[in-house]
């Protein structure tokens, strides 16, 4: 099977850089919860996000985009996609683990496949994409563990986490529609995406009652880095990664992403990892796999092969 027909070795560590950064992501947020509070979290990532790629459209001699449908687009993406998502994450890390954060955002791709059978009349589902579907979302059952006490007791902050990436689904489907057809530089357009969501989340931040009595350099740097990398630097190289290798090599950073926010939280929090929380995560990927086409009914695979 060929993944791709660009050399590995051009993307590969790219790859593994984006699986790190994202997967470390969860762990930043927990630690900078430590001492910012949802709106004030959410404001300095992307604050910082926004200041990484100025510097770069800066630096690269881009422009800067100044289109009023083109901003209107960037407007909702960045308030379905970023704003809505990761402030809800980094209320709900106060209440559940970094590890459950990390597996739930890997449900992303089934709310994709259902939004885009509704939005894009090109998408069709079959009855194994189906059930693919009905895989995927027994499994976030299970990796949920809706039957334990620990579920029960912080269900809001499971659920909203579950539900959140729905932004990210609606943001792809979104972009498909009526922003890639712009012909947008994609680094100028992520910036004016960032800029307009930090400016959104200033207004919360600054209206928030919530005092911040200590700076934890841990808690600084953690909140750095999440801007930076994990919002600013990790979205500059997914767009290199799909240039070099294609949608399908950079879709594969779902799979992996949650090993690493899992390990974080295990190593670095000492957080625990119930059994649940894996399996559920690993029926979830099949699923999406399913959907995605990346696993295929025997008997088509044989008809192709013919």
């Amino acid at each position: 099977m060929i993944l791709s027909s660009s050399p590995t070795k051009g993307w590969l560590a790219l790859w593994l850089a984006l699986t790190t950064i994202w997967g470390f992501s969860f762990f930043f947020i927990k630690v900078a919860s430590s001492f910012l509070d949802p709106y004030e979290q959410t404001f300095a990532r992307m604050g910082f996000g926004a200041l990484a790629l100025i510097i770069i459209v800066l630096v690269t001699r881009r422009k800067f985009i100044v289109s009023g449908p083109a901003i209107k687009h960037l407007a909702l993406i960045t308030v379905m996609a970023q704003v809505i998502p990761f402030a809800i994450f980094a209320w709900a890390i106060h209440h559940i683990s970094s590890i459950a954060a990390g597996l739930l955002n890997s449900t992303m791709p089934l709310w994709t496949a259902i939004l885009a059978v509704l939005m894009l009349p090109e998408e069709k589902l079959n009855p194994f994409r189906v059930g693919g579907l009905l895989l995927g979302f027994l499994g976030l059952l299970v990796l949920l563990g809706v039957w334990d006490v620990n579920f029960q007791s912080n269900w809001l902050a499971y659920t909203a986490c579950a539900l959140c990436t729905i932004g990210y689904a609606f943001s792809a489907i979104w972009t498909r529609k009526h922003v890639t057809p712009l012909n947008l530089d994609p680094i100028s357009a992520v910036a004016t995406q960032l800029t307009i969501g930090a400016t959104i989340c200033a207004v919360f931040a600054i209206a928030s009652p919530h005092e911040i009595t200590s700076w934890p350099i841990t808690g600084i740097l953690a909140i750095t880095a999440l801007g930076v990398l994990g919002t600013g630097v990790a979205l500059v190289i997914g767009f290199v990664i799909v240039k070099r290798a294609g949608a399908i090599a950079m879709s594969t950073v779902t799979y992996s992403i949650p090993v690493v926010s899992t390990l974080a939280g295990v190593i670095l929090l000492k957080e625990k990892l119930h059994w649940y929380e894996p399996v559920g995560a690993l029926i979830v990927l099949i699923g999406i796999a399913i959907v995605q086409e990346l696993i295929k009914p025997k008997s088509e695979k044989v008809s192709v092969a013919a």
